[in-house]
Order: structure tokens, then sequence, then C-alpha cells
């Protein structure tokens, strides 16, 4: 008996997990093999599954073939153009697309655009997804508030994102978390720390992903003693063990100050498997501040992490030339040569800002 299209629906959704991306082009082929490759619900499906499969090009190439376009299709493309990070020509393109075609914009579109928006800083075309937003969603929600303040704090407008945080009538951790990272990327150490115990004040409790923000800023704005406080509040006040990402952000708060003794104890002390950021940041502490033993001891954890990784051999023959140990420097450099050790080339990217949002602008 021949499955239909009810059953194949069901069978992508049941595909996505481990492997999904094969079992995905496999379903696919037994679609257009039984002859529902022209049904527009299968179709948004498949499109679905491939992108939350990884593979948007895919889902765009599906989207491209099909005859009558929908909501429903166009959403789950941009969605994964918005979990790709890139992309934000295709994805407004499809934007206008949909938008001339009057089809309805609902508020997982919305957010996706934003997403997009904050991922690429592109901070014109944000204000102008944030005014249709208004427009087709006048009663804002709090996923939609949470959306406007990391697109605004990622873009440069944090005076915005404050705005918008004042104006909602609930917040959630998530809207703190937000905007406490928005104002350390900024460089606003102490606004977000303030923000952080009026957040405690208000009632709210702080998840992993706060305490990562805080201690991220305040490694960044040099607020050592503030960045240590908050590490005992997340250990001790909450009860919530620190990842490698944590330990990473007291480490580089440390040797971002020049106390490389006291970092080198954390990763000591650690309960996480060191890894290639926690030895980087303790060996660009020991480059700035002339360290040569602990630089010696970085470099080598880091050679058996990531052998391949020629900035570590680099800093290390930086840091034994500074002190005058030019046989030691001469042997790190040769070790490059003999291991092949390549340096992949700097590149820049910028944003045509004017052409992107002209075409946002079109009808």
């Amino acid at each position: 008996m021949a499955p239909d299209s009810f059953t194949l629906g069901s069978v992508i959704k049941a595909s996505l997990g481990d492997n999904c991306l094969n079992r995905a082009i496999q379903i696919h082929g037994l679609i257009i093999q039984l002859g529902f490759d022209s049904n527009d619900l299968l179709t948004g499906s498949l499109i679905d599954a491939y992108v939350k499969c990884g593979s948007v090009r895919n889902g765009c190439d599906i989207y491209k073939s099909m005859q009558k376009k929908d909501t429903v299709s166009c959403t789950a493309l941009i969605t994964g153009y918005a979990r790709e990070g890139s992309n934000c020509y295709d994805a407004l393109n499809l934007f206008n697309e949909l938008r001339r075609a009057q089809m309805k914009i609902d508020d997982v579109l919305l957010c996706s655009m934003l997403n997009i928006c904050a991922n690429t800083a592109s901070l014109g075309l944000g204000r102008q997804i944030h005014a249709i937003a208004v427009k087709c969603e006048p009663n804002k929600d709090m996923a939609m508030g949470n959306v406007l303040i990391d697109m605004y704090s990622k873009a440069g407008g944090i005076e915005d994102a404050n705005q918008i945080f004042n104006e909602m009538e609930q917040k959630n951790v998530i809207s703190w978390t937000s905007l406490i990272a928005g104002y350390g990327k900024h460089g606003d150490g102490n606004k977000a720390i303030g923000l952080f115990k009026k957040m405690e004040y208000e009632g709210l409790v702080p998840n992993d992903v706060t305490f990562l923000s805080l201690l991220f800023t305040c490694s960044h704005n040099g607020l050592i003693a503030e960045g240590w406080e908050c590490f005992n509040i997340m250990v001790r006040r909450y009860n919530i063990s620190p990842r490698s990402e944590h330990y990473t952000c007291m480490v580089d708060l440390f040797a971002r100050g020049g106390r490389l003794e006291e970092a080198y104890n954390l990763i000591c002390k650690t309960t996480a498997k060191p890894n290639a950021s926690l030895w980087g940041a303790i060996l660009g502490a020991c480059s700035i501040y002339g360290n040569t033993s602990l630089g010696e001891v970085a470099a080598r954890h880091l050679f058996d992490i990531e052998p391949e990784n020629s900035v570590n051999y680099v800093v290390l023959a930086s840091i034994y030339a500074a002190a005058g140990l030019w046989d030691k420097s001469r042997k790190i450099r040769k070790l490059i040569e003999n291991q092949n050790v390549g340096k992949n080339p700097g590149c820049s990217f910028f944003q045509l800002t004017d052409k992107s949002e002209a075409l946002l602008l079109t009808t």
C-alpha cells in the first residue's frame, strides 16, 4: 500500500535528528518517485526539513521550483538564512517577494528577519523591519521585544535597545540578558552590572547565559573585582556549575589585567577540561606582559590541542624574541616551516548599506 501525502509529511518530521540530511534526501527522492513533488504541503515540509538539517541551498532550490509560493515555505527558508547568519541579500529578496505578493507576514518571519539584521549589524534595515513589525503586529509580544533588543544591541543602537526594553510590559530573563550583553559590548560595564542588580531586585533568576554575558562584560571592561564577584554569585548563590565558556571569560579577565598567576591557577582548578580558548587567553597575555615561562606552558598545551594553528607558534616566537631569546625564537620559526603550518590570509567584511537598504524599500 503506497503512502499518501499525510504519511510522507509525518515521515519528514520524524526524520529530523542525527544524520537527518541523508534521510531528507532519501525522502525527497521517494516523494518525487511517488509523484507528490507538486504537493505544496510536502514541498513546504521538505524546505523546512532541509533548513533544519543545515542545507539551506537544497531548501532554496526546492523553493525556486515551486509554481505557487506560500508564506510557510518562504518563512522556513528565511529562518534558515537567519540560522546561518549570512545571505542577507537573498533573505531580503525573499522578504520583498513575499510583500509584493501581499502574503501574510507573521511574527516568526519578522523575528527571523530581525535576527539576520542583528547578525549582519544592519541597523538601517533593522529599523525598517521594526517599522513593518509595528504596522503588522502593533501589539508586540515578549518574543518580538527580545529580538528587537538583541538586534539594536548588536547593530549599534544601544539606546534604541534600552527604549524597547523600557517599553515592554512583560520581561523575562532573555530580555534582561540581551540588554546586559548589549551594554557590555558597547563598553558600558557599569551599566550592565547595574542592570543585573536591578534584575535580581525585581525577583528574576539569572541563568548561565546571563552570567556569561556579565563575565564577558567585566573581562572587556577591566572590571576584575566585579567579574570575580559575579562568578562567585553564580556558583554560590545560584548553584550554577561553570562551563568552559565561563572559565574562559574569567581567565581572560585576569590575563587582561596582568594577573597571570591567578589566571593560571584558575585553569588548574577548573572542573572543565581546559580548551584552546583558555590557553589562548593566557598566551596572549604572556605576549603583552612578557611572561616567558608561563607563555611556554600555554603554548605547549596549544600545540597539543590545535597543532595546525600557526598563530600559537608565531606568538611564542614573538615572546622569545621580545625576551632576547633569539635561538629559541628561530627554532619555533623553523618548526613552523618543518610542520608546514600555514597561516590563513587576512580578510575584511564590509557592507553595501545603501544598496541593501534600497532593496528592502521595493514594493
